[in-house]
């Protein structure tokens, strides 16, 4: 049965087999944003020389973009189990529409920074509610094959975006790449109008726990202000310290306040379940020795191996390439074997990657690099499906939102906490015992990440 909008119901849908059209939609709206990340990092010179602005100041549409991604996430997945996921993934979609729009035509460079924000904004509703609305078409036996699709295109697309960017921009300017996304943006939005089906028939609206939202919100934005800030100043420094004692302070508020309101932004009791709490230690810190290794091998390459710019792009394209393509067999051996044993695999090919690189850097190897690579690539492709669906099989079908939320937010500080350790390790030193001392850091961390795999239950 369709509604009077012209949308189709839940229960229009079959789970007996993948609902490409409900997948398909979802990343038409998403890619939009993840195809722009890689282009704008690589443009930020580009960028600075047009706008007459420094590339630090630009730095903040990256790093602003992702604060308000991980402040706001957990409360858009939250409002979506409310008033309807497809209701608030709509939503984010015209915001991330009008986000990308005012990229294009942004005049200053602060004015383009807070635009990226607002794509942030747009992207923490699309994000979880999408994911939920994936989650909701497929039976659980489906939902492995369904996120390895998904994260296929999710890391696919940024390598697209860079490649036909690049020329994009070589011939038109940067601005064409935003000017050829916003149309994008807006088939998206008429896909999931069409396609995505309403279920606020199957919500129960409560209140948004505000005080939740705000202390979660403040915890969130302290902890990441401390590393972003920490990283320039000192970690231990007034300053930095200050942010993370707030930080501190309202995680602590958070956690009193969801244990006495009647409709909790997040049930704590969900801690208790292992096969919640244990992706959530596993996978950031997997996060952590990817995300981090990231952009220290590109330093490698350059100043210990001399490589040119163009040549370290090529070879860091093994990366993702093998994450994209490993994504959906990740999907499937997950439905067959279970989560617990792709996300115990995953970790393991993490270390296995960081390991292959300590000895690369020592011994200057362009082979180990490559290898590392596609180590790295493997262990990511196996394993992301498996958080996602193990996260949102662990709650009820009524918090798939704020349980997508939560994993992206973990995940994002996973990564942004990488960077800045790793870099903090590697310091001013360019030798090659100090890039294979950073490596190992990230292989440490990715170890200490199996402990929340093993303590996973056996059972599929």
């Amino acid at each position: 049965m369709a509604q009077t909008d012209g949308s189709p119901t839940v229960a229009d849908r079959s789970n007996e087999r993948l609902d490409r059209r409900v997948l398909l939609t979802v990343l038409s709206c998403v890619v939009v944003f993840t195809a722009s990340m890689t282009i704008v990092s690589a443009s930020l010179p580009t960028m600075a020389d047009d706008l007459d602005s420094s590339e630090s100041l630009l730095s903040w549409a990256v790093t602003g973009l992702f604060l308000v991604m991980s402040v706001s996430t957990p409360v858009m997945g939250r409002l979506g189990d409310g008033y309807g996921h497809r209701r608030v993934f709509l939503a984010g979609t015209v915001v991330l529409a009008v986000g990308t729009l005012a990229c294009a035509v942004a005049p200053t460079a602060i004015l383009f920074v807070a635009a990226r924000m607002v794509v942030g904004l747009g992207i923490s509703a699309t994000m979880p509610n999408g994911i939920a609305i994936i989650m909701e078409a497929h039976p659980v036996a489906l939902r492995g094959e369904a996120m390895g699709w998904f994260q296929m295109a999710m890391t696919g697309a940024p390598v697209l975006g860079l490649v036909v960017g690049g020329p994009l921009i070589e011939a038109f300017g940067w601005r064409s790449v935003f000017g050829v996304l916003f149309p994008m943006s807006l088939v998206g939005f008429a896909l999931a109008i069409k396609v995505i089906p309403d279920d606020r028939d199957s919500r129960t609206p409560v209140p948004i726990d505000v005080r939740g939202a705000l202390t979660l919100a403040t915890a969130t934005l302290g902890f990441l202000l401390w590393l972003q800030f920490g990283g320039s100043d000192g970690l231990l420094t007034p300053m930095p310290l200050a942010l993370l004692a707030i930080g501190a302070v309202s995680l602590v508020a958070f956690v009193m306040i969801e244990q006495r309101v009647e409709f909790p932004l997040l049930r704590l009791d969900y801690f208790s379940r292992r096969n919640f709490t244990g992706p959530l230690i596993n996978h950031p810190l997997s996060q952590f020795a990817y995300m981090g290794s990231f952009l220290i091998s590109p330093i490698m390459l350059d100043e210990a191996f001399g490589y040119s710019v163009a040549a370290v792009a090529l070879i860091l394209l093994f990366r993702p390439a093998a994450f994209s393509i490993t994504s959906p067999a990740g999907g499937k051996l997950a439905s067959r074997v279970g989560e617990r044993p792709m996300l115990i695999v995953g970790t393991a090919l993490m270390v296995a990657s960081m390991l292959t690189w300590v000895f690369a850097a020592l011994w200057v190897d362009l082979w180990l690099v490559i290898l590392g690579l596609v180590l790295s690539g493997l262990a990511m492709g196996l394993s992301s499906p498996s958080y996602q669906t193990a996260v949102a099989n662990a709650v009820e079908p009524s918090d798939l939102g704020i349980a997508n939320g939560m994993g992206s937010t973990l995940m994002n500080i996973g990564m942004l906490t990488g960077i800045q350790v790793m870099f903090t390790v590697l310091g001013d030193g360019r030798e090659p015992a100090d890039f294979a001392r950073t490596f190992a850091v990230g292989a440490l961390a990715a170890a200490i990440g199996v402990t929340g795999a093993l303590v996973m239950d056996r059972r599929r």
